[in-house]
């Protein structure tokens, strides 16, 4: 009786975890990804008398899905297990001269196909008057930077379906697309 039950829970166990490894397939065909170090590590503006501390990824996050959703319709954000024929990661960085009073953003997209496939890596940065102020100035500015920078970035983006659409079993979950080292810490 004890052996059938251990062997009932082993089972179980076992179904359990093969479950929650299962790649969904996404309902769209392409899918924003931004690493959850952009939503976990905090940026320090340096400005004198004032500090500011502020997390990217909530920042960039409507940004770039509104742009990429402009561009193509079936975009959608990344949830761990899913999968689709394009996977388009946004890594963004901030930082600001007190001295000139200038944000300075850059957003990097990096194209992967579905397999994850390197299709093409592209650059957008931006420049943006303003002060350190109190929290919504100072958001208000950190958001029209990225804007902008997205804008540039939209300009050369190019999202070819075709290139990336593969009919295989063999496709690469969008969470493991961060599985590269990214920094945590970062100096700028």
């Amino acid at each position: 009786m004890i052996s059938f039950t251990k062997k009932l829970a082993s089972a179980l166990l076992l179904a359990s975890l093969s479950a929650s490894v299962y790649a969904a397939e996404s309902n769209t065909k392409t899918l924003l990804y931004i690493s959850p170090n952009d939503y976990n590590y905090s940026v320090h503006l340096l400005a004198p008398y004032y500090d500011y501390w502020f997390a990217q990824g909530p920042l960039v996050e409507p940004i770039a899905l509104k742009s990429l959703q402009e561009k193509r319709v079936e975009m959608a954000l990344c949830q761990a297990n899913e999968t689709a024929d394009m996977i388009v990661r946004i890594k963004p960085s901030v930082f600001y001269n007190p001295q000139m009073h200038v944000y300075h953003s850059k957003l990097v997209a990096t194209v992967f196909s579905g397999k994850g496939d390197v299709l093409g890596t592209y650059v957008g940065e931006a420049q943006q008057l303003g002060y350190t102020s109190f929290d919504n100035g100072t958001k208000y500015h950190l958001n029209k930077v990225y804007g902008l920078a997205m804008q540039d970035l939209m300009t050369k983006l190019t999202i070819n379906p075709s290139q990336g659409s593969i009919k295989s079993e063999a496709k690469l979950p969008c969470g493991m697309i961060g599985a590269q080292n990214d920094t945590k810490v970062s100096f700028y």
